[in-house]
């Protein structure tokens, strides 16, 4: 049996509208669970993972239902930077010599396949998410080059991989208008959009197939029987032959011992106001996302209406900032100092997760009657789609890639609740520290 009192989701209600759902339309409304039901998927989590699965599986003819603690897509889901990237978290250098070259390989097959993977359902559905190609990703420092030269040769000559551009400090500061970067790549095989359109997108078309979905809805225990899963919703039962969690960020003490695997996070984004088409092509030519090899890095990209969104400081305590509008202004101002007198109209928090390895995790509990997928470290636009995909196909008995992920050695923070925090404060005021000195 799990149990869950902490509920990180209930962070999120005082804060002001965010962007996203200021530039989105919701015209559905879904009611608190108010019964107890029988069904025989049921997920925990309204965000992209979980709709992602609740698609595929409903595709296959089963009756799902999804039970989220506060709105669709009301966590990270709704909340992230936009940019739909291809790859996993760490680099192939770096998959390579964790786990051999073989698996490396699958891992960059999976990483190319969840964009597209988001790219069939955003064709499929007509989800008008507001999708541009091209993600940069610049150099802070002017070393960085090196391993931007060595990183496309790199997947040229293995991966057989062409859809990259090199850019010297000249080209650069051409594409960027600011003084802080050096060099840069472009991929130009992903791509940003805005995620609450595409949450909502996903949403609508389990709508279209007879998933049930349930907000305001928190679980708060999950019973193991011989033969299926009991879900505790406040007053309410669910009995469920399988069960997904996904949570992410938001897990909490639902799966026990499981979220100290990962480290919950909030990051912080602002909304200018809009700066007009021209202006904005002044400042990020090809209009593409752009991303810095900062360890605590900073993101950005213009929206539909040309607003720049800029995201990236991470804090240090479990606690939403106060103020994040001038908590992450300051880091925008550095790039861009002629923004300095600009009006921000939104600036909104979420929360993700980390994982020591920047890997995601899945797993299966309960004799392989309970599922979940979580901790995909910043990069997890794509991969959460991609991962409730997977849940899916092990469902359904397609075992191979969720088990390749399941297998993955995952080390546990030590210290549980008491140390976790204090690790990663620590952690923070560490990797704040070398891009300081970086820069020097």
């Amino acid at each position: 049996m799990f149990h869950t009192k902490k509920r990180t989701f209930e962070q999120h209600h005082n804060e002001n509208i965010t962007y996203y759902q200021f530039s989105t339309i919701n015209t559905v409304n879904h009611k608190q669970l108010n019964e107890s039901i029988d069904t025989d998927i049921c997920i925990v989590g309204g965000g992209l993972t979980g709709l992602s699965a609740a698609l595929h599986l409903s595709n296959k003819g089963y009756s799902v239902t999804i039970l989220e603690a506060n709105k669709i897509g009301s966590g990270a889901s709704g909340r992230n930077g936009g940019q739909l990237g291809i790859g996993m978290r760490k680099d192939q250098f770096y998959l390579e010599k964790k786990f051999g070259t073989e698996k490396a390989k699958i891992f960059w097959s999976v990483g190319l396949d969840a964009v597209r993977n988001v790219l069939k359902l955003i064709k499929k559905y007509e989800i008008d998410c507001a999708i541009k190609p091209g993600v940069l990703h610049v150099g802070n420092t002017n070393k960085d080059y090196k391993y931007f030269l060595d990183e496309i040769n790199h997947l040229q000559k293995n991966y057989n991989y062409e859809e990259i551009k090199y850019f010297d400090e000249k080209a650069i500061k051409d594409e960027i208008l600011s003084d802080r970067y050096y060099s840069g790549i472009l991929l130009k095989d992903s791509f940003h959009l805005n995620p609450l359109k595409l949450t909502y997108g996903l949403m609508n078309a389990c709508l279209k197939n007879g998933v049930k979905i349930y907000e305001n809805s928190p679980v708060n225990q999950i019973i193991e029987k011989s033969n299926n899963i009991e879900v505790k919703s406040n007053l309410n039962l669910i009995n469920t032959k399988k069960l997904v969690v996904s949570c992410n960020g938001y897990l909490d003490n639902l799966l026990g011992s499981v979220r100290n695997y990962f480290m919950p996070i909030n990051n912080y984004i602002i909304a200018t106001e809009p700066l007009g088409e021209k202006y904005a092509r002044k400042l990020i030519k090809r209009d593409v996302a752009v991303s810095d090899s900062r360890f605590m890095i900073d993101y950005f990209r213009f929206s539909e209406d040309s607003r720049l969104l800029f995201g990236g400081p991470e804090t240090i305590t479990s606690n939403f900032v106060k103020d994040a509008k001038k908590f992450v202004s300051k880091r925008m101002i550095k790039v861009f100092p002629d923004l300095k007198d600009v009006k921000i109209d939104f600036a909104w928090g979420g929360t993700l997760a980390i994982s020591v390895n920047r890997m995601p995790q899945f797993g299966t509990l309960m004799k392989e009657k309970l599922y979940y997928a979580h901790g995909y470290s910043g990069h997890g636009l794509a991969m959460s789609i991609m991962g409730g995909k997977l849940v899916a196909d092990k469902i359904i008995g397609k075992n191979d890639l969720f088990d390749l992920f399941a297998n993955i050695f995952h080390l546990k923070i030590p210290g549980g609740d008491i140390l976790r925090r204090p690790i990663y404060s620590s952690s923070i005021i560490y990797y704040r520290l070398l891009d300081y000195i970086s820069r020097l």
